[in-house]
């Protein structure tokens, strides 16, 4: 009997593959819809912790947010909130690619500017440092400002004096267990290698990046962490009703009708990246293990992952067309096996 051939599997794991790219997308725009920014802002960001949640939104242009492949080249420093695609792109250096990068104006009389990026890390343990790669998002968030934010010409008095702080906010998923339920912060920070002056003052703005690292845990309820509890429902695989009502009910977030339509749609994306990738694997098992059995001459073999997959309430036209059988060959295999 012929089996699952290499070229099966490739389909599979092409379309698991998209699914996947069309959940980071869905992800990225649950992730900027309103009320959830704000929430990460405040929980992130030191400037604003203690401004209410209205004020935070307030600092926010509503207006200028935008899902779209957005160019952003070096020293343009706009005051929109880009979803996807937003580039700082410079001649015979590749190109970045910020998930969601805004501006915030802070009502201190002053109007305080602070740039913020915010990623979704699906995998937090892609093969290289999130740490580094986040270091090097702020500071391309500081040079892009060159023109725009500041100067480096002898007649402008300010100069360097005018860059704004950056943030780079990292939501990592699929942590490992000696990251989950934390966040850790990266900043500059003066070290004094020596001074014979005994009333040093370092009076100076040096704190003008920072990466953060929001480490999810695997499942919700786990965190006493309002940032992380919160997420941890959010970008879980829980029942849509469900999800609203905790994000209301736990954590005060309005559900808007933009959020709403995209953590609808978020869900959707997930249910079916999750029932394919069963599908595929329950496929491949399937498959390695008829082989065997054909290998050895033991045709029970196929009949015992065909009962098994039945126990597992696997779909008869799902197994039939793994096991390349027609459906009433399936169906009295179960019969006989008192399984249907």
């Amino acid at each position: 009997m012929e089996s699952l051939t290499t070229t099966t599997f490739l389909a599979d794991d092409l379309e698991i593959e998209a699914e996947c790219i069309k959940l980071d997308q869905s992800i990225k725009n649950v992730l900027a819809t309103m009320p959830i920014l704000a929430y990460t802002v405040t929980c992130t960001v030191t400037e604003v912790g203690d401004m209410s949640m209205a004020d935070i939104e307030a600092s926010i242009d509503h207006e200028s947010i935008e899902v779209s492949s957005v160019r952003v080249n070096p020293g343009l420093s706009n005051s929109k909130a880009v979803l996807l695609n937003c580039q700082d792109s410079v001649k015979n250096e590749g190109t970045v690619y910020y998930d969601i990068r805004f501006v915030m104006r802070l009502p201190d009389g002053s109007q305080t500017k602070i740039i913020v990026n915010v990623e979704a890390q699906r995998k937090s343990n892609p093969g290289y440092s999130i740490v580094k790669r986040g270091i090097f998002y702020v500071a391309r968030l500081i040079s892009a400002q060159l023109g725009v934010e500041f100067s480096n010409k002898g007649e402008d008095k300010a100069q360097y004096d005018n860059i704004k702080k950056v943030y780079s906010i990292w939501i990592c998923m699929d942590c490992p267990n000696d990251k989950k339920d934390s966040i850790v912060s990266y900043t500059l920070q003066p070290n004094v290698l020596y001074s014979g002056n005994a009333n040093l003052n370092i009076d100076y703005p040096y704190d003008l990046l920072n990466v953060t690292l929001v480490h999810l845990n695997d499942t919700y309820d786990k965190s006493n962490n309002e940032l992380i509890g919160m997420m941890d429902i959010l970008l879980s695989n829980m029942a849509v009703d469900e999800k609203r009502c905790r994000l209301e009910t736990e954590h005060s977030i309005p559900m808007t009708m933009e959020l709403d339509k995209e953590m609808i749609a978020m869900c959707n994306i997930s249910a079916g990246v999750v029932e394919r990738s069963i599908n595929e694997g329950i496929a491949k098992g399937m498959a390695k293990g008829i082989a065997i059995g054909e290998s050895r001459g033991i045709e029970k073999n196929r009949t015992e992952i065909i009962e098994n997959m039945l126990r597992e309430k696997a779909s008869i036209d799902f197994i039939a067309k793994v096991a390349k059988l027609t459906k009433e060959q399936i169906i009295e295999i179960g019969k006989q096996a008192s399984l249907l």
